[in-house]
């Protein structure tokens, strides 16, 4: 059974360092909202390829 864990999440000042050295400046509110979007879609892609992982692995009954 596989059990969730929560990854650590980067802190958005950290974020706000990496972002800055990509010529990206941010305040800290919007860096927190580009934070959640990209985690929101990171869970969506993750979810995206176990789905088909398990179509493509599902054994068929003929």
């Amino acid at each position: 059974m596989m059990r969730e864990e929560e990854i650590g999440r980067i802190t958005p000042q950290k974020a706000m360092v990496l972002l800055r050295k990509d010529g990206i400046d941010l305040d800290l509110e919007q860096t927190k909202i580009v934070l959640d979007f990209l985690y929101e879609m990171a869970e969506i892609v993750v979810d995206t390829y176990l789905d088909q992982q398990k179509k493509v692995y599902l054994p068929t009954h003929e």
